[in-house]
């Protein structure tokens, strides 16, 4: 069922009261709008609308703020149309590398919060912010593709998981490296490594909640 509202007559009428309090004239030129067409016509914008960030052809410099005139930063709509194939990156480099998912994913919320083209200002780059040095070591080509990104965190992962053997302190070596969790014997006594650990630690708690609620398995 169809409801045709006339925004002028709405608008005519809130004026009406308004004037009746108000010494001065107030003018207004609206023009007869059907609510449900100009309601149609935006769902109608919003369904067609296309997203095209095609990572895998093109190549993005290494260089800070090299890309952002092109790519700025990400809304909610354009990150919730790149979801699918985030989660489909983080299944397939979970499989390989044997990292739960929800660890892949807590990592990535804490690093970019879903930003492909995130760029630090120490020149970590994408989804789990490699460092040009961390990425060109684990052959990742484009640090901005989602897939080679998340391929290659997870990896880097792994590998600190393997050499410590406890998921904070692979956490802290993934933020911190390696060389400073052993010179410390610990999480390094850094208040930004010490918040990363902890909060993907929170998120990764909160997603697996989060599967495990009712509404997730409907």
């Amino acid at each position: 069922m169809k409801f045709n509202i006339n925004v002028k007559d709405i608008l005519t009428q809130k004026i009406s009261d308004i004037q009746s309090r108000v010494p001065l004239p107030i003018k207004i030129n609206t023009p007869s709008v059907s609510f449900y067409n100009t309601l149609e016509q935006a769902i109608e914008k919003t369904t067609n609308k296309t997203l095209d960030l095609d990572t895998s052809i093109k190549k993005y410099p290494l260089v800070s703020g090299s890309y952002e005139a092109e790519y700025p930063r990400l809304s909610s709509e354009e990150i919730a149309a790149l979801m699918p194939r985030i989660n489909e990156a983080i299944a397939n480099a979970s499989k390989k590398y044997g990292i739960d998912e929800n660890m892949i994913r807590a990592i990535l919320k804490q690093e970019s919060s879903f930003q492909p083209f995130a760029l630090s200002t120490s020149g970590a780059m994408g989804l789990m912010q490699l460092m040009p040095e961390t990425a060109k070591w684990l052959s990742v080509s484009d640090p901005y593709n989602i897939e080679q990104n998340i391929m290659g965190g997870t990896l880097y992962f792994k590998e600190q998981l393997d050499a410590f053997g406890d998921v904070e302190l692979a956490l802290a070596a993934y933020n911190a490296g390696p060389n400073k969790v052993r010179r410390y014997n610990g999480i390094p006594p850094v208040l930004q490594t010490q918040n990363f650990v902890r909060n993907v630690m929170r998120y990764y708690q909160l997603y697996n909640e989060a599967q495990k609620s009712p509404a997730s398995s409907k």
